[in-house]
């Protein structure tokens, strides 16, 4: 496994200079970018595009490993196959470009930092996720090169082994900074706030919602996988999404880095209509088995929606005080 694990970080490395080096031409980066094709799209987006790096970024990576071991390259999809493991997660804002975004409390609603590659392992015969590659490309410029330089994440989850590149555990953040743990900072109705990340297309059902349990710690952000990073470095307790427009491609690696931390990705519609009280295991997010009848990349659609999480109990907690601010009408979406 920790040969598969340092290919795979090599690999993400090789596609991170990909998407620098695509990127780094305005004239020639625009003639790299093309309109997916029905069957492709994203149903979420009117148009949806993919560009030259996109795909160069997953088939390097599936001829790499396919070199390293024999076998493996058949095993291996990327979302431009209408399958997964691989993706450059946030094209529109790979294509966009924007390199001047403020973030909000080290949390960027978009541009080039919410860019990132992601490679995802997951077990075929369970589909729980075992190991998680985020490279995120677009970290930081050099003001007078105008290169960037990008950061790499990573984690193992298998057979009882957890690691992962964040150890030890973040902890130089400040006491304010801190409660986004949601273990300060109590509120109006005497329990404690939580932050969270969302995407800007978000139901107003849920926002109206997170208001009553986050009060002003919601933040939005571009990126599935950029908002799933969010959730591993600490910025924000939970990223919560209700649509049925992210794919397994979108979570898989973060999930697997999550599960490594203690955490996990499960289906949100499943945990709303879940009762806590039957002491059934939340229901994770599993990746070997399509949506029966969707056709498409819409069979690999995360049908109920997602939460990501870094802790259960802490999870609990906060499905408890979101159930108590939804309308019933919200779990059956």
């Amino acid at each position: 496994m920790s040969d598969i694990l340092q290919e795979l970080l090599r690999v993400s490395e090789k596609a991170a200079n990909i998407a620098r080096a695509c990127r780094q031409q305005e004239t020639l980066f625009q003639l790299l970018i093309e309109e997916k094709k029905e069957g492709e799209k994203n149903k979420k987006f009117a148009v949806d595009f993919k560009t030259l790096a996109d795909v160069l970024v997953q088939e390097v990576i599936k001829e790499n490993m396919e070199n390293k071991f024999p076998g493996l390259g058949k095993k291996i999809f990327g979302e431009e196959s209408n399958e997964f493991t691989n993706d450059l997660d946030s094209t529109y804002q790979y294509i966009k470009g924007s390199a001047d975004i403020t973030p909000n409390q080290g949390i960027f609603p978009s541009g080039l930092q919410c860019v990132t590659v992601l490679i995802g392992v997951y077990d075929i015969q369970t589909g729980v996720p075992l190991m998680g590659v985020i490279n995120q490309p677009f970290v930081s410029q050099d003001l007078h090169t105008r290169r960037w330089k990008g950061q790499c994440y990573w984690g193992l989850s298998y057979l009882g082994t957890n690691i992962h590149s964040l150890l030890p555990p973040v902890s130089t953040r400040s006491n304010s900074e801190a409660q986004s743990q949601g273990t300060q900072n109590p509120s109006s109705e005497g329990s404690c706030r939580f932050s969270v990340v969302i995407s800007t297309s978000e139901k107003e059902t849920i926002k109206g919602a997170l208001s009553h349990v986050c009060g002003e710690r919601i933040f939005r952000a571009a990126g599935a996988g950029y908002k799933s990073l969010c959730v591993i470095l600490g910025l924000a307790d939970i990223y919560i999404f209700s649509e049925d427009t992210t794919f397994k491609w979108d979570s898989c690696a973060a999930h697997a880095i999550l599960r490594a931390m203690g955490g996990g990705m499960v289906d949100l519609k499943e945990c709303l209509e879940r009762n806590p009280d039957t002491g059934l295991d939340l229901p994770q997010l599993v990746y070997h088995v399509g949506n029966e009848g969707a056709a498409g990349v819409d069979q690999w659609a995360n049908k109920g929606g997602l939460i990501a999480y870094r802790s259960e109990k802490q999870l609990e907690t906060f499905l408890s005080r979101l159930l108590q601010h939804l309308a019933p009408v919200a779990t059956h979406t």
